[in-house]
């Protein structure tokens, strides 16, 4: 999920401050980290005007704090990608918007224990950037763009900073040095619109937790023609009612009765793949005892069964007239070891 940058926090103001705060802490952080003082932090310097961009004008603020309050995955991408054009235009400018790769997308794939066992096919949904349909990806409406010079700059592209005296590519026109007037009413000249979309992706048996699945050329749409981006799956597996992976390994709580246990025998369980299997219980199975099963688990990993002994909680008749003869039984013995040890002494 696209998440949000802590503006507030980059700036080290609290969330209800006011844009003389917001300034003054701009001014001072943008003194102590300014790449021709300390190199070092070059990227924290873009950090740091982001945020000011961001929280000094009040829409833009308005708009970043509905979504820190209501976080719509689609509205937060739609936020960071406009942001992150901006301000990559503030540093670098943008008169010509150079044909480049599309984005990777990186997203977690929930599965379940059967279908990262034996493997899947999965049909999934996400979001990704698409060449806008309306304007054919150009970003304007029509044939041609409509272009205006830009008044903040004079149509030179660069502007004076309010705080520092070198010159940066303008905001206002991205450093063109001109407007244009025919922006497309979709993509708002951004040339991509973000446009949900499916996918059916084979997930090979035995994947693990954290796995990482490929996916070629699925991710985000380039600029210019370029090729796109990939699709990154990040593996999670959910949790079961009866089988517990603990790395390799499968834990399952096995129920056998007190004659099972006492004179041993097999026990059907039905196993991950669907198929029953013999499970033989050794002669006095005690209970939280361990019945291990080499190379069930996943990639070479065990099959663990933790054995519980049932003890039955309604008798019929004959059940309980046989329990109480075992129960006889036992006394008889417990005094019959009791007399000898007696005589020993």
């Amino acid at each position: 999920m696209a998440k949000l940058k802590d503006y507030y926090a980059i700036l080290e103001v609290s969330k209800d401050a006011t844009q003389e705060q917001i300034k003054a802490a701009y001014r001072q952080l943008a003194k102590e980290y300014h790449p021709d003082i300390n190199r070092d932090y070059e990227d924290f310097f873009k950090e740091i005007n982001e945020a000011y961009n961001v929280l000094n004008d009040k829409e833009r603020r308005k708009e970043y704090d509905s979504l820190l309050i209501n976080p719509d995955e689609s509205k937060i991408r739609n936020f960071t990608e406009y942001i992150q054009e901006f301000i990559n235009s503030i540093f670098n400018g943008d008169k010509d918007q150079k044909p480049r790769k599309g984005e990777d997308i990186r997203i977690k794939l929930l599965l379940s224990i059967e279908e990262a066992y034996l493997g899947a096919s999965k049909e999934i949904e996400y979001e990704k950037w698409v060449p806008c349909p309306d304007c054919n990806a150009k970003g304007y409406a029509g044939a041609e763009p409509d272009k205006v010079k830009c008044e903040a700059c004079d149509g030179t592209g660069k502007r004076v900073s309010g705080i520092f005296s070198f010159p940066r590519p303008c905001s206002v026109c991205k450093g063109r040095g001109y407007i244009i007037k025919n922006l497309c009413s979709t993509c708002l000249g951004r040339k991509r619109i973000a446009k949900k979309s499916k996918l059916r992706i084979e997930v090979p048996p035995f994947t693990n937790d954290d796995d990482i699945l490929k996916v070629p050329g699925k991710g985000h749409y380039g600029f210019g023609n370029k090729e796109p981006g990939d699709l990154y799956l990040r593996v999670s597996i959910a949790p079961h009612e009866v089988y517990k992976k603990v790395g390799n390994d499968i834990y399952v709580e096995l129920s056998i009765s007190y004659p099972t246990a006492v004179l041993g025998g097999n026990i059907k369980f039905r196993w991950i793949d669907g198929k029953d299997m013999d499970i033989f219980i050794q002669p006095g199975a005690e209970c939280n005892s361990q019945k291990v099963m080499p190379g069930l688990g996943f990639n070479g990993g065990n099959a663990i069964f933790n054995l519980k002994i049932q003890i039955p909680k309604s008798l019929s008749k004959r059940q309980q007239k046989l329990i109480e003869e075992l129960k006889k039984l036992e006394e008889e013995n417990q005094d019959s070891i009791f007399s000898i040890v007696k005589k020993f002494f």
